[in-house]
């Protein structure tokens, strides 16, 4: 071989070295594991050694984010909530981070109903004979689509809830109704020995502890603090203890075809509910519930279901009897039906000098300036966390005295839920009482 040739291949075999030099790769980015079970966070800077990955959030551990999360009021939850006189003081809530990782993944559930199973080309059962039930398959079929054939084999399947009907007041005689009604001394005592109690109260901390995540991306995500959700679900059904026993076909078809009074509502539930099973192919007769037809731990109404119910757990269909869209499905009410405002409190109690109180007309939905009411003697227990609005009047008889309290537009949002004030003041008292009890056993 000639000294040329050797000279050139040297010269390529050095540049091809030279090559393999420039081209080697930079040291690899460090990915950050994925944020919150939302998937990994693709748009963060290539973090390089010395560097500042200033887009992505404070990530601790793959567990913990250390950034301070949204609080109502900017306080800080401290072990022991205020406390006076043995009166729940009501302070804006917390709303702590959802903890990384979601709990194991719920499977979904199977929809093994199908419409075809369901069929008869004749209307039978304890209503066939019915007008009014053949009227409003009629209108079924004409307003949303639905077989003929199919709502024959439905309401064939119908008996006649007569317990439901009882409970409703469909065969009560008529009585003169007194326009002056007053809730007699210690009325208040009675309905709320029914939910204050230590083991409603204790299920209640349990209750937020085995679902501390869901509780805590509701919080998240709509702005309700965890203690309401609580609230709602221990009043209901003592968080799944008792949620019916009637089966929601049968309540529903009975009350809206045999109780004028309520018949328009009524009937309007049972379209609704069976839009609900439609569309999330839920067999019909399946469901079992209160006698008015309300359902799962939140005993939501049909229409509120299609309304408010959401798959909080993601599993791909709505089920109000699990845990984690019961949680959910209450949050999305109180945030949309509700308009709940998470930077203001629910209710105070005001300390009043005389035991009766006869000035004015009281109830959640009642609005007086809080100037009005100061004139007249009241007095709040503490300094209602800042909140200076127009307050509804609430007025609660104890044996004793009749309990004055101030409720804000939330107190109102728990009262959307079922309108009376002793709900509202139940569903807020549990929520407190939950409240202290879970931060003094952390």
């Amino acid at each position: 071989m000639s000294y040329l040739k050797i000279v050139s291949l040297m010269a390529i075999m050095f540049l091809g070295t030279a090559c393999v030099q420039i081209k080697e790769p930079k040291k690899s980015a460090i990915v950050l594991p994925p944020y919150q079970n939302h998937g990994t966070v693709t748009e963060q800077p290539p973090y390089q050694i010395g560097g500042v990955v200033t887009a992505q959030p404070l990530y601790q551990g793959g567990g913990i984010i250390t950034a301070q999360p949204p609080y109502q009021g900017g306080g800080v939850v401290t072990a022991q909530p205020p406390y006076q006189g043995g009166v729940i003081i009501q302070e804006p809530q917390p709303r702590p981070s959802v903890p990384q990782g979601p709990p194991i993944p719920v499977p979904p559930v199977p929809n093994i109903f199908s419409m075809n199973s369901l069929s008869s080309p004749y209307l039978q059962g304890s209503y066939a004979n019915n007008y009014k039930l053949k009227s409003f398959i009629n209108s079924m079929i004409s307003k949303h689509g639905f077989r003929r054939d199919y709502l024959n084999g439905v309401f064939s399947s119908v008996r006649r809830d007569t317990e439901a009907l009882k409970k409703i007041g469909a065969f009560n005689v008529a009585k003169p109704t007194n326009s002056k009604k007053t809730a007699p001394p210690g009325s208040w005592d009675k309905y709320r020995s029914n939910f204050l109690t230590s083991s409603r109260i204790e299920k209640g901390v349990r209750f937020w502890r085995e679902n501390e995540y869901y509780l805590n991306k509701a919080a998240e995500q709509y702005g309700v603090a965890p203690a309401y959700i609580i609230g709602i679900i221990g009043v209901e059904t003592n968080f799944g203890g008792f949620t019916g026993k009637h089966n929601v076909l049968n309540a529903l078809t009975s009350i809206s075809l045999e109780f004028p009074k309520r018949s328009k509502f009524f009937t309007m539930q049972l379209e609704n509910y069976l839009l609900m099973t439609r569309e999330e192919r839920i067999d019909p007769r399946s469901i079992e519930g209160s006698y008015a037809g309300a359902f799962g731990l939140s005993q939501f109404m049909p229409d509120s279901f299609r309304d408010y119910a959401v798959d909080h757990d993601g599993n791909g269909q709505i089920n109000l009897f699990t845990k984690a869209d019961a949680i959910g499905s209450v949050a999305n009410f109180f945030k949309v039906k509700g308009k709940w405002n998470e930077n203001i409190p629910v209710a105070v109690l005001t300390n009043y000098p005389k035991n009766r109180f006869y000035g004015l007309k009281t109830g959640f939905k009642t609005r007086y300036s809080q100037k009005h009411l100061l004139s007249l003697g009241m007095k709040p227990v503490d300094n209602f966390y800042g909140y200076r609005g127009d307050v509804a009047l609430i007025k609660l008889s104890r044996y004793s005295k009749d309990e004055m309290w101030w409720g804000t537009p939330n107190f109102h949002s728990i009262a959307r839920y079922n309108p009376k004030d002793h709900y509202a003041m139940a569903v807020h008292q549990l929520a407190q009482a939950v409240r202290i009890a879970y931060w003094r056993q952390r």
